[in-house]
């Protein structure tokens, strides 16, 4: 996972000017939208081999977590955790490896966020902190 750097000093600069609450709010806010953003992003990798729609329907976004301020993506039912590994590593049945249309679709939306997410969070924090 990649890490960025200076984000103390960009944090501690907007707490000074804006107030630690505003600045509190303008993060949650961000986090919220990028979370929404990232299950839509989920959602459309899993389009592409969705069968009964189950498990493309229960991707959620969490709400904001905190230490470090963070949102998850994942699904609403735990029992859907199995399936989607199998679908994204592929399995072996009756000795022969089974590679399913769904594999690595979830490592592609994850490099789809990862390239994606600072730039979006950094334009909403700065249009949120007007």
């Amino acid at each position: 996972m990649s890490e960025v750097t200076g984000l103390e000093e960009i944090l501690k600069n907007m707490e000074d000017k804006l107030g630690q609450a505003r600045v509190n709010r303008i993060s949650n806010k961000a986090l919220k939208k990028q979370g929404e953003r990232n299950k839509q992003t989920v959602k459309k990798y899993m389009a592409s081999y969705i069968d009964s729609g189950k498990t493309h329907d229960l991707v959620i976004s969490s709400g904001v977590k905190s230490n470090p301020k963070r949102v998850e993506t994942g699904w609403a039912s735990k029992e859907r955790a199995p399936i989607v590994h199998l679908n994204e590593f592929g399995y072996t049945r009756y000795g022969t490896y089974v590679r399913p249309r769904g594999m690595g679709k979830l490592q592609g939306a994850a490099d789809e966020i990862q390239a994606k997410a600072f730039g979006e969070m950094k334009s909403d924090m700065e249009e949120l902190a007007k």
